[in-house]
């Protein structure tokens, strides 16, 4: 196969019908995903690749910084993890396809063509613009596959996307387009209060004026680095910063990633808002996802409450707090109160 018949075959199941989600699902898992991995084998000068690990998929594929957008897509690895975040995310709609296949009453069987076939046009077309852009920026052989997407959502799409999030797609209230992008602001937002919610820490009222002022979670990042030893996360705690980060670009400046990533990120960060593990008492916990002795979360919640005499993060929000006292005669500054028994964290004693 090559670049053409690729494109023939995909869009020769293009219209939406039952018959072509079932044969797109075959045809994206027994050729199009082995193909992929073919061609990116030959741009990178290898006989085979295989996938890479899903800590290094999210290390190596993520990119938090500008230096990142500019360096990372000059690297073979940054491909490999995108193929890997790709054939995750593709194996698991071919897998819905399969059982959407084999039910003999489907729930909601149009709204299920209608997502998967979507789901899986958007991702093989996508598989292309990867191979362009790994052909052009490692090879220097631009226009090979001609393939192209575009980088940055319109404002109108974001406000759609939350439309939907608020109304669904199939009520008839909104546009039932595929939103994908829209997910990485309220995935950013679960990362943010799942770790506020574990250590109780929100931020200050101010008893002045009864207005709140958040703690900076870059400061709570900060704090909890300290504590790593004594503190279990379900998943790799600086690999949760690295998801976070990422998300800046898309909730700052509208940056478009390539389909696949902001699924294949929320499935990387599952075990750390469901972790299957037990508890000391043996039992299983929604809160897992975050374990510590009660010391630990008592330092944590203890450093915000006062300043500790040290560099640091919290020392400059001290700081921070100290100048708006000092300008404004009677005002206290408050850390929020936090009832240790409700904390979203699995205590390890």
């Amino acid at each position: 196969m090559d670049s053409n018949t690729y494109k023939a075959e995909r869009f020769r199941l293009d219209a939406l019908t039952h018959q072509n989600l079932i044969d797109l699902g075959l045809w994206a898992q027994k050729s199009a995903l082995p193909w992929l991995w073919t061609e990116l084998a030959g741009i990178l000068g290898k006989k085979r690749v295989v996938p890479l690990q899903a800590q290094d998929a999210i290390r190596q594929g993520l990119q938090v910084t500008s230096a990142d957008r500019e360096k990372m897509p000059l690297k073979p690895n940054f491909y490999l993890a995108q193929l890997t975040m790709l054939d995750s995310e593709l194996t698991r709609y071919c897998a819905a396809v399969q059982s959407f296949a084999a039910a003999g009453q489907p729930y909601a069987p149009n709204a299920s063509i209608y997502v998967l076939h979507g789901a899986l046009k958007d991702c093989l077309d996508d598989g292309l613009v990867l191979l362009e852009q790994a052909g052009h920026a490692l090879v220097q052989v631009p226009t090979a596959y001609g393939a192209w997407s575009r980088r940055f959502e319109h404002p109108f799409e974001i406000f759609k996307g939350a439309e939907q999030i608020v109304y669904g797609r199939f009520s008839g209230l909104t546009h039932d387009d595929r939103a994908p992008f829209t997910s990485i602001a309220v995935l950013r937002t679960a990362i943010e209060i799942r770790v506020r919610s574990a250590f109780g820490i929100q931020g200050y009222e101010d008893t002045s004026n009864n207005n709140f002022v958040p703690v900076d979670l870059s400061s709570l990042f900060e704090e909890i680095r300290p504590h790593l030893p004594q503190i279990q996360f379900a998943v790799d705690f600086n690999d949760v910063v690295k998801v976070y980060k990422w998300s800046n670009f898309y909730l700052h400046g509208g940056w478009r990633d390539l389909v696949w990533v902001p699924g294949y990120a929320l499935q990387f960060l599952r075990p750390l808002f469901a972790d299957t593990g037990k508890t000391a008492g043996g039992a299983w916990s929604i809160n897992g996802g975050v374990r510590m002795p009660r010391a630990a979360w008592r330092e944590i919640r203890t450093a915000f409450e006062r300043p500790r005499g040290r560099s640091g993060s919290v020392s400059k929000l001290w700081a921070h707090i100290r100048n708006f006292i000092l300008q404004r005669p009677g005002r206290r500054l408050i850390l929020n109160s936090a009832d240790e028994q409700k904390a979203t964290c699995a205590f390890l004693d």
